[in-house]
């Protein structure tokens, strides 16, 4: 057993120091204890003179403080002699770092006693506490330090942060952010058809126009755009008509697109009017191009005229350029240009209407026009879209060709039978007056059965049918060639009903097994 020499209290031998005062532990044996208990006894009166001398362990070289018999760093016994009488050579130093019981026995022997104040338990606690009570005030210091300085009062104001360039993230379609949506009409305020509603249209279409740009980037690689889009949206919510009224760059297979990909946009039905809505789509290869695209497209709507026609307008859009709103006046405008002769006329004199008060005179009769002066007026000049989509219409073979104009540029779009056709296409397009240059982007009936075939042989080859041959026309698929087994005969016609969208329309395939030795 060990006992602490302070407090008394008993301890295990496998303890080293008091919990109480975390003073070192010596064991309880009687010649201890009677040291402790009489010191004056086995001290002589030279050391107890020297009592109140500082010591110096002999094990450890630690000092104590005056009176104490046990080393508070090693509990190991002291001697009687003082550091002062110590043989002469370097002095030990007692360790930097003791142990966190010896750091408490020195700050516990360092806290002065009253005359009748013993130590308890409860000092060790009030210590605890008192460490515990300081941390919290630094913390509570910290906290409002952070505070005071984030207000902007104390210390100088921390640096903006730079805003590092956008990185890019690809092929981007949005909204311009410096021009908002515009939405005319008697409804544009209404719910289904103001500006937010239509955002909430765009963005719920946004991949389509985002697959259409990506088809177009895949042809030509640096592509980039900014157009004002215009639909006009019934009260059904559909799109009667779209139209690409400006745009950045000069791109006829693009607008077709956007136009196309727009017309099929569905809007909230609602009992309202019709309303136009002016939507500006930036087609970017990545976010460091918007900004400029968003400035050059600000400055083609500012130039852009009310009147002046859209750049590229739908079938539907194009016929109700002409035709009055709902509504509107369909008082008909003379020209401008042309003088229509005057013819003076001399007005009755006033004629009483019979039963009409005294004074009151009949309004002068009606000036009734003259056909000859109505034969007079010229005839108004077609549109050159207009122009261009007779002269189309006057040969059988381009009956499904299509066009539209931007400017004096014809771009022919839809499908022909052959090139021969395609060349006839666009010489007609050329020799219309006005037309001053022509972009064929017309496919032919016979280059896309060829594609169809080459991918039924691949299909047939990869099966194993190599001596098979296939003949598309349409929607058919003509089947021939050699097989060994009238089973190889009728997988023939369903690898090339899967591999593509036809129907096989004769299977002339001739089965011819193979010899003893033909594999």
């Amino acid at each position: 057993m060990k006992s602490c020499p302070r407090c008394d209290k008993t301890y295990p031998d496998s303890e080293t120091f008091c919990e109480v005062d975390g003073t070192a532990l010596v064991h309880a044996d009687p010649a201890f204890a009677q040291v402790r208990a009489d010191p004056a006894s086995t001290m002589s009166a030279g050391d107890q003179n020297s009592s109140d001398t500082p010591k110096e362990c002999p094990v450890c070289g630690g000092q104590t403080e005056p009176g104490e018999i046990i080393c508070n760093f090693c509990g190991a016994r002291l001697t009687n002699e003082p550091i002062a009488a110590a043989s002469p050579g370097p002095a030990r130093v007692a360790p930097q770092f003791p142990s966190r019981a010896a750091t408490s026995i020195k700050m516990t022997s360092q806290m002065p006693l009253g005359e009748d104040e013993e130590e308890s338990d409860g000092g060790g606690m009030l210590v605890t506490l008192g460490y515990i009570l300081a941390a919290v005030i630094a913390l509570g210091g910290g906290a409002w330090f952070a505070l005071h300085l984030s207000s902007g009062q104390g210390g100088p104001p921390a640096p903006a942060a730079k805003s590092s360039p956008a990185a890019p993230t690809g092929p981007i379609v949005a909204l311009a952010n410096t021009m908002p949506i515009q939405v005319t009409g008697e409804s544009a305020t209404a719910p289904e058809r103001n500006p937010d509603a239509a955002h909430k249209v765009f963005n719920g279409n946004r991949n389509s126009l985002t697959e259409t740009y990506m088809h177009a980037v895949a042809g030509e690689s640096g592509l980039y755009d900014g157009m004002i889009v215009r639909l006009r949206v019934l009260p059904d919510g559909s799109v009667a008509g779209a139209a690409i009224r400006t745009a950045t760059t000069t791109n006829p297979d693009l607008d077709a697109e956007v136009v196309k990909a727009v017309s099929a946009w569905k809007f909230p039905a609602f009992t309202g009017s019709q309303v136009e809505v002016d939507y500006p789509v930036i087609f970017a290869n990545d976010g460091s191009q918007q900004a400029s695209i968003e400035a050059d497209l600000s400055g083609k709507l500012a130039a852009l005229s009310p009147s002046e026609a859209p750049e590229y307008a739908s079938a539907a859009e194009a016929s109700a350029e002409g035709a009055p709103s709902p509504g509107a006046a369909t008082t008909p405008e003379a020209p401008t240009d042309v003088s229509v002769p005057v013819v003076p006329s001399v007005s009755p004199p006033a004629v009483a209407s019979a039963g009409a008060p005294s004074g009151s005179v009949l309004p002068p009769p009606r000036r009734r026009v003259r056909h000859r002066e109505m034969a007079a007026l010229p005839k108004p000049t077609p549109a050159l879209l207009d122009r261009v989509q007779d002269a189309l219409r006057s040969s059988r073979k381009l009956g499904r060709v299509r066009a539209y104009t931007n400017h004096g540029t014809v771009v022919l779009f839809g499908k022909v039978y052959n090139d021969n056709d395609k060349a006839l296409a666009d010489r007609v397009a050329r020799g219309v007056p006005g037309v001053t240059g022509v972009n064929n982007t017309l496919t032919t009936d016979l280059a896309e059965w060829s594609d169809t075939a080459a991918r039924i042989t691949a299909q047939l080859q990869s099966a194993g049918l190599s001596k098979v041959t296939v003949r598309v026309i349409g929607r058919d698929a003509y089947l021939n060639g050699e097989v060994k087994t009238a089973l190889e005969r009728e997988r023939a016609a369903t690898v090339a009903e899967g591999a593509a969208a036809v129907t096989v329309k004769a299977n002339m395939i001739r089965v011819v097994p193979g010899g003893i030795f033909s594999f």
